[in-house]
């Protein structure tokens, strides 16, 4: 694990929902079986920028230093239902990382809750990603899972 002197002051956690006062792990945001519920977030404002929004069909990480966010549905499907989302920005001191789980050294985590010190509200996620520098990619299903089920991940 990182050392503490390495923990970022703060982290960023990314949301649909804007009127949140304190996150916490949640049942369905379970890793490892082992773990258990925990909140994620990330000391990335861009990788914080792909979890603003849900999609049936995702996949987000980094290629080298390169954020990218992976969307299974057509632009224009995406473009309709993107109501915009909240960056959390959330105190460290809770947090941990494993760099040998999920997003890696870009992935902290938390069994306990949160109060964020702020939040940056943005009008559409596609344009936070782009803005922020994501590479995003919209492909149909086959390609989704072709790349999903690739060694490399595309």
């Amino acid at each position: 694990m990182p050392e503490e002197s390495t923990k970022p002051a703060v982290l960023y956690h990314g949301s649909p929902h804007g009127e949140i006062e304190e996150l916490g792990p949640r049942r369905e945001s379970v890793r490892d079986p082992e773990e258990g519920p925990v909140l994620f977030a990330t000391q990335d404002l861009a990788m914080a920028t792909i979890f603003m929004f849900k999609s049936r069909h995702w996949g987000s990480g980094k290629f080298g230093e390169i954020p990218y966010a992976l969307i299974g549905e057509p632009r224009e499907e995406f473009i309709k239902r993107d109501k915009g989302g909240h960056i959390y920005v959330l105190p460290s001191k809770t947090f941990h990382s494993d760099p040998n789980k999920g997003l890696g050294i870009y992935e902290w985590t938390s069994k306990e809750k949160v109060k964020p010190i702020q939040k940056i509200e943005y009008p559409s996620v596609l344009d936070a990603m782009i803005e922020n520098d994501v590479q995003v990619y919209f492909v149909d299903q086959k390609t989704y899972k072709d790349i999903n089920t690739s060694g490399d991940h595309g």
